[in-house]
C-alpha cells in the first residue's frame, strides 16, 4: 500500500466524498467508514485511514502516509482543531481542482512541443548515425551542436522530473528550492502566501493568539510548511523581534499582513480581513498559473527553432567541406 499511494485525482475524490458526507450530518469516524462502501476503488487505504483515525491517530498524518502532501496533512491536522474542517475540504478542493485543471491545460499546451523536440532530436541522431560523409570525421561543428541539444535536451528532461518530484514532496525545503527557480518561483511563492494567510485567518477568527498558533504548527508534520514556519516565527518572537521584522524577513509571509496587523483591532476583525485578502491571493494564483502556461510554449518553440538549424547545420556543413575540397 506504501507504494500504491493515492495520486492527485484520488486525493480530490477522497475530499468530495468527505466534505459531502460531513455535510450530511455524518461525524468524522462515521463518514471515513462510510468510504470504503461508496468508494471501492481505494477500499484498502480508506479502510486503513478509518482504522488508523479510530485508534486515536489524526487523520492529517494518516493521509501523508498514504499520498498527501505534508502541507496538505498539515492544513486538515489545524482544520480539525479549529473547528473548521469542512471549509479547509472545500479550500483544498478548489486548490486541488485549479492543479489538475492547469496542469491538463499544461499537458495540452506542451504535447505538440514536446513531439516536435523529440522528433527533430531523433532526426538528428539518425543523421548522425547514417548519412556520414567522408569529410564527417572533421565536421566538429555539427557534432558539437548535436552534442549540445542531446545534452540539453537530458538536463530539461532532468529538471522536469526533479520539479515534479518536489511539487509532489511539496514540503517546506522543498517549496523553498521550487520558489528559487525564475519562471515558476512567483507563482510558488504565491500559491505558498495563500496558504499561509488562508490558515491564518480561520485560527484568528476562531480567537487563536500568535502564541497558540505557532504551539499548533508544531504539532504538525515535520519539515511540514506550517510546522518549519511556526518554529521559526516562535523561535524569533522569543528573542523579542517584532511581528513586523519577522513578516518581512520571511518570504513564505505575505508582507500584505503588516498592513492587516497594524489596524489595532481584535483578532476575529483581523482575520475576516487575512481571509479577504486569501482570496484576492487566491484569483492572483490563478491568473499567474494561466499566464505561466501561455509563456511556457514560446520556450519550446524557441528549442525546436534551434533543433531545426542544427539539422541545416547537419546537412550543409559536410557539403561545404566537399566544396571546399574540389
Amino acid at each position: 500500500m506504501k507504494k500504491d499511494k493515492l495520486n492527485s485525482a484520488a486525493q480530490l475524490i477522497f475530499i468530495d466524498y468527505l466534505k459531502q458526507a460531513l455535510i450530511n450530518g455524518y461525524s468524522l469516524n462515521a463518514s471515513l467508514k462510510l468510504l470504503p462502501k461508496i468508494w471501492s476503488g481505494n477500499s484498502s487505504h480508506l479502510v486503513y485511514i478509518s482504522k488508523q483515525v479510530e485508534e486515536g491517530r489524526q487523520l492529517g498524518d494518516v493521509l501523508h502516509e498514504v499520498g498527501f502532501s505534508s502541507t496538505l496533512s498539515a492544513q486538515i491536522n489545524m482544520a480539525i482543531i479549529d473547528g473548521n474542517l469542512l471549509s479547509c475540504l472545500d479550500q483544498l478542493s478548489k486548490l486541488i481542482r485549479l492543479k489538475n485543471k492547469q496542469l491538463k491545460k499544461l499537458r495540452g499546451e506542451l504535447a505538440y512541443p514536446a513531439l516536435l523536440i523529440g522528433m527533430m532530436v531523433t532526426l538528428l541522431i539518425c543523421m548522425q548515425t547514417f548519412l556520414k560523409t567522408e569529410m564527417s570525421d572533421n565536421d566538429w561543428t555539427s557534432n558539437l551542436m548535436l552534442g549540445g541539444l542531446v545534452l540539453l535536451v537530458i538536463i530539461g528532461a532532468f529538471l522536469i522530473s526533479k520539479i515534479i518530484m518536489l511539487l509532489n514532496k511539496q514540503d517546506y525545503y522543498a517549496l523553498n528550492k521550487l520558489t528559487r527557480i525564475p519562471i515558476i518561483g512567483p507563482t510558488l511563492n504565491l500559491y505558498v502566501h495563500y496558504l499561509i494567510v488562508s490558515d491564518l485567518a480561520i485560527l484568528l477568527i476562531n480567537g487563536f493568539s500568535l502564541q497558540k498558533i505557532c504551539q499548533l504548527t508544531d504539532q504538525q508534520p515535520k519539515n511540514s510548511l506550517q510546522q518549519v514556519l511556526g518554529a521559526k516565527v516562535k523561535n524569533q518572537l522569543e528573542k523579542g523581534i517584532e511581528i513586523k521584522a519577522i513578516i518581512e524577513s520571511e518570504a513564505f509571509i505575505s508582507n500584505n499582513l503588516i498592513m492587516l496587523l497594524e489596524t489595532g483591532t481584535t483578532r476575529e476583525q483581523i482575520g475576516k480581513r487575512a481571509l479577504l485578502l486569501s482570496k484576492t491571493l487566491f484569483y492572483e494564483l490563478n491568473l499567474k498559473l494561466n499566464s505561466l502556461i501561455v509563456n511556457l510554449q514560446p520556450l519550446c518553440f524557441i528549442f525546436i527553432g534551434i533543433c531545426i538549424l542544427g539539422m541545416y547545420l547537419k546537412i550543409l556543413m559536410p557539403m561545404y567541406h566537399l566544396m571546399e575540397t574540389m
